[in-house]
């Protein structure tokens, strides 16, 4: 198996490595990620600007290549310059942070496999708990479990998936399939007093909204247990387009 490996940060970020020796277990791994962090910047692409292509040495040696630009950027160049042919499976991650309701649409790691799946290939986004940074064994495990779940129905399954790890425990975490939660924490704004009079705005999304549904994604993590949602690229509205013409025809019948 072929496969095209990703992030959102960077050649350095704490799941790039230990991702690239899970996915060595299943074929011959490609790896280009962003020449630096670019967390939180959804769906970007790069197109005012030139994107200039590099290499960066990893702790085991292994080196990767690298791109001035976003996700959905690395997943472009390396179909459009890098690979002879394209890749049986497209990974992104492993991020250190939940990816589940609203915050997909803010996802660099979603982006990336979105951006896959937009290229007819079979795409899979990995994150997990910052509070799993000293278990990164587990982790490990843990996402595994899903792949391996996932790939045996590949063929007949949605072309990209979002799967979070939750905080671990003592209690291994259930495998849930889920929906996306559309519960819009609004957020606020922290306000810091800086240097020379400056203020400082940090932005906190951490809102109450109440409970979660109890088949979606958050639900699943604030359980304990592992969320895999499949995605697809179309955000049609498909009730909302079925009514609309409903009513034209009717409309139109009536005139």
């Amino acid at each position: 198996m072929n496969i095209l490996l990703t992030n959102d940060d960077g050649p350095y970020g704490p799941g790039l490595l230990p991702t690239l020796k899970l996915m060595r277990e299943y074929g011959e791994v490609t790896a280009v990620c962003p020449a630096q962090e670019q967390s939180g910047v959804g769906h970007a692409i790069t197109y005012l600007v030139p994107v200039r292509a590099g290499t960066a040495c990893l702790e085991d040696g292994t080196t990767v290549s690298t791109l001035t630009g976003m996700p959905a950027d690395c997943i472009k160049f390396a179909l459009l310059e890098l690979l002879d042919s394209p890749p049986d499976l497209i990974v992104s991650g492993l991020n250190f942070g939940i990816n589940v309701g609203v915050d997909v649409f803010y996802s660099g790691t979603v982006a990336a496999a979105l951006e896959g799946a937009f290229n007819g290939i079979f795409s899979i986004a990995l994150s997990t708990s910052r509070q799993n940074g000293d278990r990164m064994a587990a982790v490990v495990g843990e996402a595994r479990r899903a792949l391996d779940l996932l790939l045996e129905e590949a063929s007949a399954s949605a072309q990209a998936f979002n799967v979070n790890i939750p905080a671990l425990a003592a209690r291994r975490p259930e495998v849930r399939f889920t929906r996306q939660s559309l519960v819009f924490p609004r957020g606020n704004y922290l306000r810091m007093e800086g240097p020379r009079d400056r203020v400082h705005y940090w932005l906190d999304s951490t809102t109450n909204v109440g409970p979660p549904e109890p088949d979606c994604d958050v639900a699943a993590i604030e359980a304990g247990d592992i969320s895999v949602t499949p995605l697809r690229p179309d955000l049609t509205d498909a009730a909302a387009l079925k009514r609309l013409r409903e009513r034209l025809c009717a409309r139109v019948a009536r005139s």
